[in-house]
């Protein structure tokens, strides 16, 4: 098997609310699908997911990079992943998503050639079914708790609430929160870095004790690991380093600084399955455990992280809900089980996605 073409194009996905965190609201999301064409006539397909306040990235950089790279893909065995990741990391290393799209579709096509679903290559089943929970947007008090009262009413006991602009107003939305659901639904925080310095965090967090809260994800800037680690050390509810960690360097250093209790692994960030392997290693070998994220992408991003997660028992959290979201999903295959809110990894070939 041999890749002899590619094709990239925009992917512009609407959102049915647009998702509002501590660093913009996007009612839209600008990606780019990826398409690789072998000999054999197989289409592999991926996804690059950029956010330019995490991965650096924009639409046109990651298209401009994908474009980029077929010149050592084209005429490449999609056998090789290794090599060829190796070879993004050369001549492509600052676009993380665009990395993540190659990969995703390089174990596409191998998928689709041994004719097993992408997380036998992955490591073989250990999840069946794998338990969502519901992202809530950073919004006034009374939104924010009538959407998560919607959701509670639905069955789920997760919910994860974006904060991080002013601290009393903060106080104020995870107030009407817990009046709307109880205390018995879990509450993950995602700060988004809005809280700034640890200082600030610290004291906020201080006030959180009455609060039902799992953890609490990426209180502070992401350049200063020493900031992080000064709140992680402070308090007793566990935090959650993400884009604070990228790739398998980035778990090492925050092991080693003791700077967060658990790290949030995302394809976009780390460059798809290849690298997010190396990273749940050495997470694991630093006794951090894992949750893996999303980008809001849709079922092509979103299917190849489910087959992550599938063949990986130390992942303990999955944030895969983009598909559910999106007004002009370009793919169907990604299954989500609607009574129980969880996905079902596809058994199909490949990623077991096909474009609409």
């Amino acid at each position: 098997m041999q890749i002899t073409a590619i094709e990239v194009e925009p992917l512009d996905l609407k959102l049915q609310t647009a998702l509002t965190v501590a660093y913009g609201s996007y009612p839209e999301l600008n990606y780019a699908l990826l398409k690789i064409i072998t000999d054999d006539g197989l289409l592999g397909l991926g996804e690059a997911s950029p956010d330019p306040e995490v991965t650096g990235e924009t639409q046109a950089a990651v298209i401009a990079a994908l474009q980029q790279a077929a010149t050592f893909l084209v005429g490449s065995n999609p056998f090789d992943v290794e090599h060829i990741i190796n070879q993004c990391l050369d001549h492509i290393p600052a676009f993380p998503a665009a990395i993540a799209a190659i990969d995703m579709a390089l174990y596409d096509l191998v998928g689709q050639l041994l004719e097993v679903p992408v997380y036998q290559l992955l490591g073989g089943k250990s999840h069946s079914g794998i338990g969502l929970y519901p992202v809530i947007p950073m919004d006034d008090p009374q939104t924010m708790a009538a959407l998560s009262r919607k959701f509670v009413d639905l069955g789920i006991d997760t919910l994860k609430i974006k904060l991080g602009s002013d601290p009393d107003a903060d106080l104020l939305r995870l107030k009407n929160i817990q009046d709307a659901v109880g205390n018995s639904v879990n509450l993950r925080l995602d700060i988004n870095q809005g809280w700034k310095d640890s200082r600030t965090a610290i004291e906020i967090i201080k006030q959180l004790s009455n609060f039902n809260i799992e953890w609490i994800e990426q209180p502070v800037g992401d350049s200063d690991l020493d900031e992080l680690a000064a709140v992680t050390s402070a308090v007793d509810i566990p935090i959650m380093a993400d884009e604070s960690c990228h790739g398998p360097e980035d778990v090492l250093a925050i092991a080693c600084c003791e700077a967060a209790d658990l790290i949030n692994i995302k394809l976009m960030k780390c460059g798809g399955l290849y690298q997010a392997t190396k990273t749940l290693a050495v997470a694991e070998a630093a006794g951090l455990p894992c949750i893996l994220g999303s980008m809001g992408e849709s079922s092509i991003g979103s299917a190849a992280g489910l087959h992550f997660m599938t063949a990986k028992p130390g992942i303990i959290a999955c944030e895969l809900i983009g598909p559910l979201f999106i007004d002009n999903d370009p793919a169907t295959g990604y299954q989500v089980d609607m009574a129980t809110f969880q996905a079902i990894p596809s058994k199909q070939p490949g990623l077991g996605v096909q474009l609409i």
